[in-house]
Order: C-alpha cells, then structure tokens, then sequence
C-alpha cells in the first residue's frame, strides 16, 4: 500500500473517474458519493444564484455509457455484469454501467478498512445495493441509513420522504461525537428520579446469569442467585470511568465485586427500591450524554432557503450530513 499520490484538502472538477484513475490504489481512508440518481429530471442552478451555471440532465441511454465498459464488467466481474443484466429498461442499465465502473475505481482507492457511504434514493436504490454487494461484498455492507429529506407532501398517501444511504465497509466505533442530544421528553421517562446530584436513571447491577463465585453470594441480605442473576457492578466502560473520575477515585481498580458494591453504595450511587428493597445502580444524566444515531435519521433537516449555506445547487445536501458522516468513519 502506498500514500496518497495528492495533497490534502484538494478539489478536483470534472468527472471523477478521470481523476480517480490518477490516484494511488489503497490510499483513502472514506468515500461519500452523492451521484445522479437515474431520476429523470433536468437540474439547473437559477440564475444569479451561487451555484448559477451548475446544471446536469439525470436520464440515461446506452450511449451514455462506453461499450468497453460492459465488456469489461462481462469478462472480469461476472457478479456486476449479473446485476446489470437485471436492469429493467435499458436507460437503468445505462445508468448502472456508468455508476459501476466508478464504483469499481472507488474499491480500487479504498483502503482495506476504509468506508464508503452511497447515497441515492428509492429509484435505484435496491439495484445500487447489488453494485455494492457485487464490488465490496456483502460481507462489507454494514447498514441502509434513511435520511429524511423533506416533510410529508400533502398531496400523497406514504410520500417518499427520505434518501438512502448505503454504507459499507469499516464499522463505526462508538465515538462520543457521534451522539445526538436526548430529546426532553425521554429525559422526562428515563431520568425520572433526582437527588443532590442531580437526575438519574436506576438501573440493573446484576448480569443474567448464576454465578458460584462472590458475584453470586448475598450483599446487604440480598441474594441475586434467587432470580437466577449475579452481581455486577460496572468497572469498565465510560460510566464506570466518570465514577472513577468523578465520584469515587481509583473505583476502576476495585478488585472485589462486594467492595465495588459497598464503595458505590457509601457513594450515594445506589438506588434503594422503597417498594421491594433491591438495590440498583444511579446512572446520572451527564452533559455529554446521547443517543448513538440509529440507521434513521430525522433530526438533520434539509437546507431552507434562510439557510446561510443555501447555494442554489439543485441537490445540494447539508453540511451536519456529511459532518456526521465524517465523525463517523474518519
């Protein structure tokens, strides 16, 4: 694997498969494509606008294509070639040949642990997901994320609503950037309790099983092995590590389960149920806690045409979308 054979934050124009082909094999770490999505339509930039002049037709005819191109894919990937022979009509095979032989320059740059995130929207959607499976393996796809895009039309009944991106590749590790905001009502339903800390949720300290060693053996006259569970307290994770860092120093290097136990509980960090006397663990709301985002997403609006970033580009998409994207997998 060789280093990249470009600068840093540089920015081409032109087709991108001309330019990938200059680039080294092996040498991007994440790819987002938002391409033409077969939709039939004409866009332009209106005049005096800043992105006026920006302008593409979205329909597609075999002689939009290379002929090679299908050769090649016919003799060197017989899985992709497969998947253009199921185009219902010949503008999807068109437009598919000219999506896959991009895709497949992409596979080339990607690094063996990089990602790729494929947006587009329900026309093609399902056949682009065969690309991808095609190229990267199905293996590869970690997940469909909808993102909704605009609100419900009020002349239709299920009105498509949401893109689609398809992600495939390196899955995301949890990052504390990555999380969205709880929203106040569950605040309200999950951090229902409060004391001089503040709110909190009590939940479980025991695990689901039986246990013959000290996790399994009773702790202020309560026996865990009578339900079928153990004791276990955290000590690893980043609620135990905000109780070692703020509440109780040097928690995390608590040996003994019975000690974790009664240091929480000298603590005040352990919840006394007043109606059947278990114990369970205080889990406060603390200001970096949020949701990691699912595989829908509805909390990242579309530009208005107030919004500072509005450029007039005819399917330009929102910063915060490629900014969680890119805190995601980079």
């Amino acid at each position: 694997m060789t280093g990249p054979s470009f600068a840093s934050k540089t920015i081409w124009t032109g087709d991108c498969l001309d330019i990938m082909r200059g680039m080294n094999s092996e040498s991007v770490d994440l790819i987002y494509l938002d391409p033409p999505f077969n939709s039939k339509a004409n866009y332009a930039a209106p005049i005096g606008s800043k992105a006026a002049g920006a302008a593409f037709t979205d329909t597609w005819t075999l002689t939009d294509v290379d002929a090679e191109w299908i050769n090649l894919m016919e003799a060197k990937h017989p899985a992709l070639y497969r998947v253009l022979l199921v185009a219902m009509t010949a503008s999807d095979k068109s437009y598919l040949a000219y999506m896959a032989a991009r895709i497949l320059e992409m596979r080339r740059l990607l690094k063996p642990k990089g990602s790729i995130y494929l947006h587009c929207d329900p026309t093609m959607s399902h056949y682009l997901k065969l690309v991808m499976d095609a190229v990267f393996g199905r293996k590869a796809f970690q997940t469909e994320i909808a993102w909704k895009r605009t609100h419900a039309h009020g002349d239709r009944v299920f009105a498509n609503v949401a893109d689609r991106i398809l992600f495939y590749g390196q899955r995301c590790k949890i990052k504390d950037e990555c999380r969205v905001p709880l929203d106040d009502s569950y605040i309200k339903k999950q951090f229902r309790h409060r004391d001089n800390r503040g709110r909190y949720q009590a939940i479980v300290l025991n695990g689901p099983k039986v246990s013959g060693g000290e996790s399994g053996m009773p702790w202020r006259n309560v026996d865990p092995s009578l339900v079928g569970r153990c004791w276990s307290p955290p000590k690893t994770g980043r609620y135990a590590q905000w109780i070692n860092d703020e509440v109780i120093p040097g928690y995390q290097s608590i040996a003994g389960v019975h000690d974790r136990l009664n240091a929480l509980d000298e603590a005040g960090m352990i919840h006394w149920s007043p109606r059947t006397g278990n114990p369970r663990l205080k889990r406060y709301l603390r200001p970096n806690d949020g949701q990691l985002p699912s595989n829908v997403w509805t909390d990242i609006s579309p530009l208005s045409r107030a919004s500072k970033e509005k450029t007039d580009y005819p399917t330009q998409k929102p910063l915060a979308l490629l900014d969680r994207i890119i805190k995601a997998s980079s």
